[in-house]
């Protein structure tokens, strides 16, 4: 199983950020790890809980500077934080009510291809904005 390289290509010019989304990379990166060396149980638990977290933090934080920076797609990106992080608290339920249901190669496969795809597709259209100097409040 590959795991996601961080690469400049993925940088959104704001440290603090792309400092976030190596954090991100490194928890899906972790259940990926563990996933190949079949011992997917106990890290997925671990994983979920931590990524449901962070998720929530950084979201939150990426709002803020977005806001800040007067990004002019902020409601839909704002939306597509809301659909991912209610869609990892569901998964992070589900495991906890039957951990067996959950295949942990699944789990990694979507949530690699969802954060690569939406600092990609998405994160990288607001990097114009918060690189703009801002005006002092």
């Amino acid at each position: 199983m590959s795991i996601i390289m961080w690469t400049s290509e993925l940088s959104v010019g704001v440290e603090r950020l792309d400092e976030h989304h190596r954090r991100l990379i490194d928890l899906v990166n972790q259940l990926g790890t563990a996933v190949a060396s079949h011992d997917a149980q106990q890290v997925t638990g671990l994983v979920l809980g931590e990524l449901t977290r962070y998720v929530f933090y950084h979201f939150g934080e990426e709002e803020r500077l977005m806001e800040l920076a007067g990004y002019e797609d902020l409601t839909a990106h704002r939306q597509s934080h809301r659909i991912m992080a209610e869609h990892v608290r569901t998964l992070e339920r589900n495991y906890d009510a039957d951990a067996s249901k959950v295949v942990a190669a699944e789990l990694y496969a979507f949530l690699a291809d969802w954060l690569v795809h939406h600092i990609r597709s998405e994160d990288l259209r607001y990097k114009p904005a918060l690189a703009a100097p801002q005006p002092i409040a």
